[in-house]
């Protein structure tokens, strides 16, 4: 926890929390997710919340006006310019003065995405001006200059990258390595004696790469094609939503590893329902539908065990579960 509160806490809308006691912090996180299960009419035996540090987190999403960077306020559309997020990795809030230069000279409005990749920094900008100019070429090239950027895409444009493949600064990714490694080893866990998996909704493979090296034949499911690429023949693009796979399809899997968006896996859940047996780990980042899917699964005879609840959106009223079910 940050041994003081942040000097924007209040003015950005990022962090509600912040400001309390470490206890009564940890105690409104779980109570959170104790209440989503409660409205759905399910008992849980709730884990200790996994707290993440601070300073951890690999991938920000930056609002900007005229040449104002920084984070909107709370409830609105008004920019709070921020020096430096006590949340972000170093690397990031580093080159933020480098940002706030080009978006100076951009002078339109819009938004920044930018992650922290093995490859280096990963900057999306986008506005709504089109194609750039030459000399916004001229501009946008000039952050090549800094060996720490990977790569740079201006309203979905290429305008370098020096190796970086696959994905993109606003695509999903887990927001810190530390809180993704919590989820990988809680995944693992419970996928003891496992000899097939299928790892829905999978990303570009944070379950199903860990689950094929502990020696678990893994098919990895999505509807990006660009995270898919990157398991070659370890993953299918799939849109789950319209096209969940069927028990038929399931017949000689033994976990499945379930990690929705937060709108949940309500028909992914539905065929899940009808299988005769199996053990589900479900990683969700919206309490409240997984709360609403995990009942369908309760109503087909499954069974739920532990929740673990995982503090990857620190200071946020958000809050990341693992949950188990077997029949």
């Amino acid at each position: 926890m940050l041994e003081k509160v942040c000097p924007y806490f209040n003015r950005c809308g990022g962090c509600v929390w912040q400001d309390l006691p470490q206890k009564d912090y940890v105690t409104k996180k779980e109570n959170f997710v104790r209440f989503c299960f409660r409205d759905a009419g399910i008992d849980i035996d709730l884990k200790p919340l996994i707290l993440i540090p601070t300073g951890t987190r690999r991938r920000a999403s930056f609002s900007f006006v005229r040449g104002h960077l920084g984070f909107n306020a709370v409830k609105s559309h008004q920019i709070v310019e921020i020096e430096s997020c006590p949340l972000l990795l170093d690397k990031i809030n580093d080159f933020l003065p480098n940002l706030r230069k080009i978006i100076k000279q951009l002078n339109t409005s819009g938004d920044l995405f930018i992650a922290s990749t093995d490859m280096g920094l990963d900057i999306h900008i986008r506005d709504k001006s089109g194609l750039p100019d030459l000399n916004k070429l001229e501009l946008l090239t000039s952050l090549n200059q800094y060996d720490e950027v990977a790569r740079v895409v201006y309203n979905d444009t290429p305008i370098f990258e020096k190796g970086i493949y696959g994905g993109s600064a606003d695509n999903f990714a887990q927001p810190s390595k530390e809180g993704e490694k919590v989820l990988v080893d809680l995944v693992l866990e419970n996928a003891n004696n496992s000899k097939r998996a299928v790892d829905l909704f999978c990303g570009s493979g944070t379950f199903t790469r860990p689950l094929i090296e502990k020696g678990i034949s893994t098919m990895g499911y999505d509807s990006v094609p660009q995270a898919i690429a990157r398991l070659g023949e370890n993953g299918e693009v799939r849109d789950l939503f319209r096209r969940p796979l069927l028990p038929e399809e399931l017949s000689d899997v033994d976990l499945i590893v379930l990690d929705p968006p937060r709108a949940g896996a309500m028909a992914q859940c539905q065929q899940l329902a009808e299988l005769e047996k199996g053990r589900i780990v479900m990683v969700s980042c919206n309490p409240k539908t997984a709360a609403r899917d995990i009942k369908i699964l309760l109503n087909a005879g499954w069974k739920l065990g532990t929740i673990t609840p995982v503090d990857q959106f620190t200071y946020t009223n958000h809050v990341e579960i693992v949950a188990v079910l077997t029949k």
